[in-house]
């Protein structure tokens, strides 16, 4: 049996950076797989999510729990930061779709991703008939997306690209739906915690408190922080600051609005307290962020 142990990447083979929060990457199987001798040692992506579609051939897929045998049109489900490992077969093929974990809270995305894709914490997946037409759609659509992305990487989500997303990530969750070990009912932990994030997408430019978001998910505030720390390892009040975080981030890459009014839309009245936070949060001051270009330099 594998024997995961932790490591921290950001793609297979990749010391673990900061991710930002549209990566989108896809490439084939055999691309790391190959090089690295069709085994990849037990390892975690911080901050993406993957799914992976075997084409041809197969393997066996070892989370911290368990091994299971792919095969041909196997489906896998990996959430953000679960433990896994991969012994494939020479010469397997398929493709590896990777996004980050931050990606479903775009508005764009969140009203469409299925609530499992966002909320689970360990993998997924499916035995899937290759004949079927669920297999040839997400082929096709995978593909597809690859020939979009060309280079593996793209630095803007395209609203086409967003909807083309969201279909792979349905299509691929109902086919997951009662599959393999990992699939079975959300947690009452991880589902509150998905709720809160709904709440949070809503209301995280007016300030709410822990204890707010509490009430209005008729729970208590230390409920929601264990429910929080379980399903994610982070508190509710964490949460928010990285929600905050990443709406900062979007606005000072992708507009031109002044700083000061940035700080102003997400609930900073002190433009020196948005300024401590942000450095606080990245290690640098937004001005320079914005300047360097740092988001779309930077690259799981």
């Amino acid at each position: 049996m594998i024997e995961p142990r932790l490591r921290q990447h950001g793609l297979y083979g990749e010391e673990a950076v900061s991710v930002r929060p549209e990566f989108v990457h896809i490439e084939p199987i055999s691309a790391r797989s190959g090089p690295h001798g069709w085994t990849i040692a037990p390892h975690a992506h911080p901050g993406i999510l993957q799914l992976l579609l075997v084409e041809r051939g197969g393997g066996t897929l070892a989370t911290e729990a368990m091994e299971a045998r792919l095969e041909a049109g196997a489906l896998i489900h990996l959430p953000n930061g679960c433990v896994h490992a991969f012994r494939f077969d020479p010469g397997t093929e398929g493709w590896v779709l990777s996004l980050a974990a931050d990606l479903l809270s775009d508005p764009r995305v969140a009203a469409l991703a299925p609530p499992r894709m966002v909320a689970a914490n360990a993998p997924r997946w499916s035995p899937q008939d290759q004949v079927s037409e669920r297999y040839e759609r997400l082929s096709w659509l995978l593909g597809d997306t690859a020939s979009q992305l060309a280079g593996g990487m793209i630095e803007i989500v395209s609203a086409a690209l967003v909807a083309q997303l969201c279909l792979v990530l349905a299509l691929a969750d109902e086919a997951l739906a009662g599959e393999g070990e990992g699939a079975a009912p959300l947690s009452r932990e991880a589902a509150l915690t998905q709720r809160f994030r709904v709440l949070v997408d809503l209301y995280y430019r007016d300030s709410w408190s822990v204890e707010r978001y509490a009430a209005t998910l008729g729970t208590s505030a230390p409920t929601l922080t264990r429910a929080c720390r379980h399903a994610t390892g982070k508190p509710p009040g964490e949460l928010l600051l990285d929600r905050l975080l990443l709406e900062a981030m979007r606005a000072l890459t992708y507009t031109s609005v002044p700083i000061t009014s940035i700080a102003d839309g997400l609930g900073f009245r002190d433009p020196a307290y948005f300024a401590r936070f942000f450095k606080g949060r990245t290690g640098t001051t937004a001005r320079a962020f914005r300047r360097d270009g740092a988001w779309l330099r930077g690259a799981a």
